[in-house]
């Protein structure tokens, strides 16, 4: 398709963002102008996007995150940066770390950098275009739309950035296509009281799924389009085979419907990759066709699937209509099916849209594809196929930068439909409607242990079916309690603020590279542990750079650190969770303790886990919210939990010669106890000194008394980096 229009913002409604964002003067505000702010303002008290204020709301909530972004990336400029020696292909490398700041994450290829040669810091000279290539950590290689590098080497410019904001102008676009026609029925879809459903012969591809009734059930009903025309869901927790039910359901339409065709969309080309892999093992390649966007690496393409796809030898390309049409089966990630919306295929080429990770995208995102099937040659009205949407509700959710829509912009789809729409609410009986939404209830992930707490809080009903491999890590010699596989390890270190503003804990750093050498040196039942099999999860960005520093020095870069965001999707067969708060928040007189507090955040970290779940932290902090009390609470009731002076570093260990220099701050005492584990305040908000301190040398584990200062609390609002 052609290239879609840049976003251009209404002139009042840019005076109107500029005067609340920017402090612009109201001088010559315009009667649009000021409805425009009222508009912004209210926002917070929108508590849902309901069917009359859909479009206006989600088109205004587009605006806002593209104004925000574009104020966000202005603290990537560099001033009177030098250029250095630059290679024979026109393409230069930008150090970013002379801003201190963590990796640049809103800059991405595609976008433009711009060079303005200055001979101070305000006098510009020149302008110079370039095009972002590459992003690699604080890294970011870039090449010249026009001219040669030996023209700018050891040359000093002004550098900034601007984002193309593909994202959004595919969202802005597909919502154009939805304005103009019928999609109320599938957007707030009502109950229909009737429907015939046929009996098919299933030969099951995957046999498991033929003993798993909630997976058959989901199967079926998708083939009888019993939801249609409004989306069919899998509501699928961790570990209970959405995406095989998924495949199954693709496999089962393309042999009981042959001449049936069906776009499969994802958020991320990770899961897109994984659905095609499994895709080509029951269906020809030739009838599949995986479309990757321009910008995507022949060489980062997985062996398996490269047969089909839309690559000729290193170059992606577009395959004509006449050849996509011969294809079964497309599939892409929710961005780029918006390619096909300009082919024009007939309204109902498209019998099926199964969207995955449904759960994650913003709304306007999962009407991208919806936009292809009404784009169609014949006239009517479109939206014919029967739409799967596949997620869970309890996990994360899209990210949204601007803080003000964040409650709009950020609840899915899948989960608006879930809490807002009568046929996916749960019934008198307890159950859902099997006709519009299926609950997998059948946990093939986990040891029953480490699920507990998440079926208990979330889901209520899982069952766990794990197989041998989730029993690995009992009788461990670090567990407390041989038949429990959890840890919850006490360190009372200190929370840190790096120039950056992202937080790390370095006391927290040494209980994890403890635990990961012991680990090394550890068979689970003959099952030697190998850094893939090591997840550590923090939510701070700082922290997971100090953690694979210290890794890289032990030579184990090949163990994976990451934030919440990045292990959604992802299992271990270990987790280490290193949560990093020694410090509570208040908020409108409420306490709390950042954005650890998010339950779905927690839900995830507790998930990933096969066998063995290591959670490091501060209880005292941890346990003033109900969810992080909840799991103190389990792992103390099951002899999971180990305190500061228990952590089993050994003097002459790895990690203590590595850590030998550091230092770190412990409590060997309680703190006052307010409703559970809360730090005491004297009145007039001086912070009183409470216990015996003590400070921890990292080559062994003595003691020495020392005062320790209760780390003040601080009203404002952290958020995640």
């Amino acid at each position: 398709m052609s290239l879609l229009q840049e976003i251009n913002f209404p002139r009042d409604l840019e005076h109107a963002l500029k005067i609340l964002y920017q402090g612009q003067s109201r001088h010559h505000c315009s009667n649009q102008c000021n409805n425009y702010i009222r508009c912004i303002e209210s926002l917070s008290n929108v508590q849902r996007i309901t069917e009359l204020n859909y479009l206006s709301i989600l088109k205004i909530c587009l605006y806002l995150e593209q104004f925000e972004l574009d104020l966000e990336m202005k603290k990537y400029t560099l001033l009177n940066y030098a250029i250095g020696k630059c290679n024979s292909e026109n393409k230069i490398i930008i150090n970013m770390e002379s801003l201190n700041i963590d990796p640049p994450k809103l800059i991405r290829p595609g976008d433009t950098a711009i060079f303005s040669e200055s001979t101070n810091k305000t006098r510009t000279n020149r302008t110079i275009w370039t095009k972002v290539l590459i992003v690699v950590k604080n890294k970011i290689t870039v090449k010249l739309c026009h001219g040669k590098t030996s023209k700018i080497e050891k040359k000093r410019f002004n550098i900034s950035f601007q984002s193309r904001h593909w994202p959004l102008r595919c969202c802005h676009h597909a919502l154009t296509i939805i304005s103009e026609c019928n999609w109320h029925e599938i957007i707030y879809p009502q109950l229909k009281t009737n429907c015939t459903e046929i009996e098919f012969d299933i030969e099951w591809i995957n046999t498991n799924i033929k003993k798993n009734e909630q997976q058959k059930q989901a199967v079926m009903k998708i083939l009888n389009n019993t939801a249609r025309p409004a989306p069919y869901i899998i509501f699928g927790p961790p570990g209970t085979g959405k995406t095989a039910t998924l495949v199954e359901a693709i496999c089962q339409i393309v042999r009981q419907y042959p001449t049936k065709n069906i776009l499969v969309c994802t958020l991320s080309n990770a899961a897109a990759d994984e659905i095609t892999k499994r895709l080509i093992k029951s269906i020809p390649t030739n009838l599949i066709y995986r479309m990757y966007a321009p910008s995507r690496e022949w060489s980062s393409v997985d062996k398996e699937i490269r047969p089909c796809a839309n690559f000729v030898q290193d170059i992606t390309i577009f395959l004509s209509k006449d050849i996509l049409l011969l294809k079964k089966i497309i599939i892409s990630t929710l961005l780029s099916s918006i390619r096909l919306i300009g082919e024009n295929f007939r309204k109902n080429h498209f019998s099926y849209i199964i969207i995955d990770e449904a759960s994650q995208a913003i709304e306007p995102d999962m009407l991208i594809p919806l936009a292809v099937t009404n784009q169609a040659e014949d006239e009517g009205i479109g939206f014919q196929p029967q739409i799967v949407i596949a997620g869970d509700p309890y996990q994360l959710g899209p990210v949204i930068h601007s803080k003000r829509i964040e409650h709009l912009l950020g609840r899915s789809m899948l989960e608006r439909l879930m809490n807002d729409c009568d046929p996916y609410k749960i019934q008198k009986n307890g159950k859902y409607n099997p006709n519009y939404i299926t609950k997998l209830i059948k946990n093939y992930r986990s040891h029953e242990s480490l699920l507990y707490v998440s079926n208990k809080l979330f889901y209520n009903e899982l069952k766990f079916c794990g197989g041998a491999d989730t029993q690995m890590a009992l009788n461990w010699s670090q567990l407390p309690n041989k038949k429990f596989p959890m840890i919850f390890q006490e360190v009372l270190g200190t929370e840190q603020r790096s120039e950056s503003l992202s937080v790390y804990n370095t006391a927290e750093v040494l209980a994890v590279l403890v635990y990961v050498e012991i680990l090394m040196n550890t068979k689970f039942k003959k099952h030697a542990i190998t850094p893939k099999d090591i997840g550590i999860i923090t939510p701070f960005t700082r922290q997971e750079l100090n953690i694979k520093h210290h890794l890289a020095a032990m030579n184990l870069k090949d163990i994976t650190v990451g934030t919440v965001e990045t292990f959604q999707g992802q299992e271990r067969n270990v987790i280490i969770l290193s949560t990093v708060r020694s410090i509570i928040f208040k908020h409108n007189n409420k306490e709390h303790i950042g954005f650890l507090s998010n339950p779905k955040r927690f839900n995830v970290a507790l998930t990933r886990a096969k066998a063995l779940t290591i959670i490091i932290g501060n209880p005292n902090i941890l346990c003033t919210n109900k969810h992080w009390n909840f799991l103190w609470n389990y792992c103390k009731e099951h002899n999971g939990y180990v305190s500061f002076k228990q952590l089993p570093l050994k003097k002459n260990s790895k990690v203590a010669k590595l850590m030998g220099n550091l230092q770190t701050h412990s409590c060997t005492d309680r703190v006052m106890q307010l409703k559970g584990w809360r730090y005491g305040v004297f009145v007039g908000g001086f912070i009183g000194l409470f216990g015996i301190c003590c400070y921890a040398t990292m080559i062994g584990p003595m003691l020495n008394p020392e005062p320790y200062k209760r780390i003040r609390e601080r009203a404002f609002t952290d958020k995640p980096s």
